[in-house]
């Protein structure tokens, strides 16, 4: 509450900001003062805008003093009148009720040039004299009634030349009825340029206003005719045309400088008509907002009371009527009886915006803003009207306030209703999404169950338990028949769930147009022999082929006629098919009941059923699956409907092109030569890739799927039964198979049974082509050992990621088992294994010392190389010296003089190191280093401190390697196990690292700097 009380006060105290701003010189005295008897000197600086004249001026009470008149000879009759200012002290009225004065002041210009007075208030009829020439008026000022005239609009300009850098202006002035006669605001003067300027755009504010006003009215009207649902917008948009006009209609009067030839007096009617139509689209607009607020019969007494207003003041006006007979006070108090009858409109709807503010209703901050502001509006037009106060540039603000508070409070409601919509279309989104996965995951679940009873109600019917009593065979046939008809709803359902989430696929293909006869054949065998309807075809069999889906086409007929034979119990139903516009048109009509025409468009929405007819079997899905098909096959359909004539479902279907028949002819033409050109089998295909046995009995399909495999690379081998392939995999390598499941003499099922006895599902990939897309015949299939399967007719870029996929996963496993082995064989290496045992043998005839120390040697390597404890264990650094010193004696031996070997070790060393890390490094260097140089070389190993780690190094004089394998066992890219286990090994450790240096036929050093302090 207290932000709301803030927010009246601001506004508040910005009106009178504002206004005060904007009519300070109607109350301030602080401008300079016209002194000694009407004469004023104006310098050239002050002429930079306009100069109020305000001050003493020289007045003649009751004369019209003529312009050749010397004012000398009135010196008797001269008074001095402070202007602006009214005259009733000064002036009395002649017998005929007119009051008449004449203003005179001089002033001395700095150059010679035109002039110019702004009259924004003279009351009632001027005359303006400069320099002893009249240069403009308002009305006629005169001394005698019938020659007296006046004019509403007493805003005006004068413009004349100086004489001598003076300007004498004399001003007549006649008053008949007006309350405040004479001048009464002051009158503004400056050079023809800037009065010119400073008139224009006065007037261009009241026109920016008034048209301000009048289009945003337009607009709402317009966006009301739009929906016709929010009446709040076109009383609003009423309202702010009407208030527009009205501001038209005063100050510069923008609307009379348009239309001038309108009369004084119908001038004011418009003024004072124009008020109640506002007040009565606002009383109406603010109903319409919070109707839940107001009292419908109040409404009705205030909409009489601004007719009645209208018609006595708009059209009647009191204030016009007899005006030459009235007096100023009678004219006053009529304009108050005026405000009185519309007062209580514009206090009726504070006090409801006011309730609003109180309930905290919805936008009820801008309802604040719209008080404050009519609040402040109101009391300015009223001291307009009954006073003449001027409102000058305040209008302008108070237009954006009132503007600004009822639009926001429009769009916050039209937001507001527009959020709840979103929300409401979010969350029906989400249940139809929900629905959706309902409906998917339930067709699923049922259909697996429904499969079972379907094949053991079958298998009852066929005796195969026993046979059966009558009764209970009719009982079987009639859950066998029950469980079909269930299951029919279950695909149904199933398959328009696949097509919301755009599962379905069709493969167009040019098709003759006998298939519209096929469907129509099986449909009429499928009735009973009883039916009162009849079934017929009328098609040209010489039509051109259509490019569709021939299963999916047969499926839209065939959802058509059963449609058409649920609504019509006697009468007949006809298929027609021609060709219009480069499509073929197919018509289903029949003689049934009829669809009304409301639910026409309503017919082709999922699970929608007419109530139109008392059969109602199904889900009804089946014209929406229908329009999904036809609209997935690029077709369209509509559908017209006559109630007791009967209805008629068109649709479209693309014609098959030049392009399509030749396809469809090479494919017959293929198909045709099957039996006459039998492939050579088994077909091979040799490639880059892996290796695709494919097996299929039919040929076509052999030659296409290899075809497809070969371009991508693959190396294919052929064959059309599953013997042929079982024989293959025997003697040969195979790294997948597609295999047909339906295959002559052994099946799919089988020849997956049999290559599972011999390869499991990681050695050889097997993936199943079927045309059957039944649950239960998919799990048989996985089951007996396929890793995947693909539907019929095949995706070939489908086909290819499966198969990159299951290749894939092949490969990962070999990778894990070749890596595996290849550590365990990297460890003993068979070639070193027996050439030390050759040299041992061949020692043992000669040296039997060296021979012992030989077997010793080895019986160490072999004790540090089999102990699987070592694999990610930890050893002491003197260990792992012991091994590599046995290692090179054993190498010393076989290399004799060719390979020199020096030690650099700290013996006071303690570090644990990883177990057979540097070992391998020394036999790496041994084998890829020294053996490859003819001459041989030298083997240095150093252990020693280097500040706070140790530094193992080992160097060979070998044959060294080139940058690029030297970058590759950096950036471990090489496929080196001596050399990356170790490295591997290393980095266990933390703040361990290996240098590699080498240089071709220089040798190479390994650095390995290790913390004294680290270990396991």
């Amino acid at each position: 509450m207290k932000k709301n009380i803030l927010i009246i006060v601001s506004i508040i105290m910005l009106f009178v900001i504002v206004f005060s701003l904007g009519n300070w010189h109607y109350f301030s005295n602080t401008h300079p003062k016209i002194v000694n008897e009407g004469l004023v000197k104006i310098d050239a600086e002050q002429l930079q805008k306009p100069v109020k004249l305000e001050g003493d001026w020289a007045f003649y009470p009751n004369l019209l003093i003529p312009p050749k008149d010397r004012l000398e000879n009135y010196k008797n009759k001269k008074e001095t009148l402070h202007v602006p200012f009214n005259w009733e002290t000064y002036v009395e009225r002649n017998k005929e009720g007119l009051a008449v004065g004449t203003y005179h002041v001089k002033i001395d210009v700095p150059t010679e040039e035109f002039y110019g007075l702004y009259f924004r208030s003279i009351r009632q009829a001027s005359r303006v004299f400069i320099n002893g020439v009249e240069v403009g008026s308002k009305g006629n000022a005169s001394t005698v009634l019938s020659e007296y005239e006046s004019e509403n609009d007493d805003k005006y300009t004068v413009f004349a030349h100086s004489n001598n850098k003076v300007l004498d202006i004399v001003i007549h002035v006649a008053n008949y009825n007006y309350s405040q006669p004479g001048i009464v605001y002051p009158i503004e003067f400056g050079t023809k340029k800037v009065i010119q300027q400073h008139y224009n755009w006065k007037v261009f504010i009241d026109a920016l206003v008034s048209i301000g006003h009048i289009v945003i009215g337009v607009v709402y009207i317009l966006t009301y005719i739009q929906n016709r649902k929010r009446k709040e917008e076109l009383f609003f948009g009423f309202f702010t045309i009407s208030l527009g006009f009205y501001m038209a209609f005063i100050n510069q009067k923008v609307f009379f400088l348009l239309v001038s030839d309108i009369l004084p007096v119908d001038q004011l009617r418009l003024q004072l008509g124009i008020i109640p139509i506002a007040l009565l689209a606002l009383t109406l607009f603010i109903y319409s907002m919070y109707p839940h607020l107001q009292k419908r019969k109040i409404i009705y007494c205030l909409i009489i009371l601004l007719g009645v207003v209208f018609v006595f003041y708009g059209i009647y006006n009191p204030i016009t009527k007899n005006q030459r007979a009235s007096s100023d006070f009678e004219v006053f108090w009529r304009k108050i009886a005026y405000i009185s009858v519309t007062a209580p409109v514009v206090f009726y709807n504070l006090w409801i915006l006011i309730r609003v503010m109180l309930h905290r209703l919805e936008g009820v901050r801008y309802v604040l803003i719209v008080i404050s502001a009519i609040c402040c509006y109101s009391i300015l037009l009223t001291l307009n009207f009954l006073m003449g106060i001027p409102i000058d540039y305040t209008e302008f603000v108070l237009f954006l306030l009132i503007l600004f508070g009822f639009a926001s409070l429009l769009n916050f409601r039209a937001n507001q209703a527009f959020m709840k919509i979103q929300a409401l279309s979010e969350e029906l989104l989400a249940h139809n999404q929900m629905k959706d996965e309902f409906l998917l995951k339930t067709s699923h679940e049922l259909r697996t169950p429904l499969n079972g009873i379907l094949n053991l109600s079958k298998s009852l019917m066929e005796g195969a338990q026993g046979p059966l009593k009558r009764a209970q065979q009719e009982q079987v046939i009639l859950i066998h028949n029950v469980t079909q008809r269930l299951g029919h709803l279950v695909e149904d359902l199933l398959f328009s769930s696949n097509q919301m989430t755009g599962e379905v696929r069709v493969t167009p293909r040019s098709i003759p147009p006998s298939v519209i006869n096929e469907v129509v054949v099986e449909i009429r065998s499928m009735m009973s022999k009883n039916s009162q309807v009849s079934v017929n075809a009328e098609v040209d069999l010489e039509l051109p082929h259509i490019f569709t889906d021939e299963l999916r086409f047969k499926q839209v007929l065939y959802n058509l006629l059963q449609n058409a034979m649920k609504y019509t119990e006697v009468g007949e139903i006809k298929v027609t098919a021609f060709v219009h516009q480069q499509q073929m048109v197919i018509q289903v009509s029949d003689t049934g009941c009829g669809i009304p025409a409301q639910d026409l468009d309503r017919i082709f929405n999922a699970f929608y059923q007419g109530n139109n007819h008392q059969n109602r079997e199904g889900l009804g899905l089946g014209l929406s699956i229908t329009k999904n098909i036809v609209e997935k096959l690029n077709g369209d359909i509509h559908v017209s409907s006559t109630i007791g004539q009967g209805t008629t479902f068109t649709f479209t279907m693309p014609l098959a092109t030049g392009e399509h028949l030749s396809i469809e002819q090479s494919a017959t033409i293929a198909s045709d030569t099957i039996t006459e050109i039998q492939l050579q089998l088994p077909l091979i295909y040799k490639g880059n890739n892996k290796k695709i046995l494919v097996v299929d009995d039919n040929h076509v399909n052999i030659k296409a799927l290899a075809d497809a495999l070969t371009l991508k690379g693959y190396t294919v081998i052929a064959v059309d039964n599953g013997f042929d392939a079982i024989d293959y995999i025997k003697t040969n390598h195979v790294d997948c198979m597609l295999i047909d499941l339906m295959m002559n003499g052994m099946s799919g099922y089988e020849l997956c049974k049999r290559v599972r006895k011999q390869f499991d599902m990681l050695e050889l990939p097997i993936i199943i082509l079927t045309a059957i897309m039944k649950h239960s015949d998919l799990l048989v299939t996985l089951k007996v050992g396929a890793n995947d399967y693909l539907q019929k007719p095949i995706s070939m870029d489908e086909l290819f990621i499966r198969i990159e996929s299951l290749l894939a996963v092949r490969q990962s496993s070999i990778d894990a088992i070749e890596v595996e082995m290849n550590y365990l064989y990297s460890q003993i290496t068979p070639h070193f294994v027996y050439n030390t045992l050759n040299t041992i043998i061949g020692l043992s005839y000669t040296d039997m010392d060296n021979t012992r120390e030989a077997l010793y040697c080895l019986a160490t390597y072999f004790r540090a190389k089999l102990n699987v404890h070592y694999r990610n264990s930890f050893v002491s650094v003197e260990e792992e010296m012991e091994l590599v010193k046995a290692y090179l004696y054993i190498e010393k031996m076989r290399f004799g003089d060719r390979l020199s070997i020096k030690y650099d070790i700290d013996e006071s060393i303690q570090l644990m190191i990883p177990a057979l890390s540097i070992q391998p490094l020394v036999e790496n260097a041994v084998f890829h280093g020294i053996s490859k140089k003819q001459e041989g070389g030298t083997i240095e190993v150093s252990v020693q401190r280097e500040g706070q780690f140790v530094r193992i190094k080992i160097y060979d004089n070998g044959v060294g390697m080139p940058e690029e394998k030297l970058q590759q066992l950096i950036n471990e890219e090489s496929t080196r196990i001596g050399f990356m286990n170790p490295l591997k090994k290393f980095k266990l450790i933390k703040n361990a690292s290996l240098r590699l240096y080498s240089e071709e036929r220089k040798g190479t050093t390994i650095v390995v700097l290790l913390p004294e302090g680290g270990g396991a």
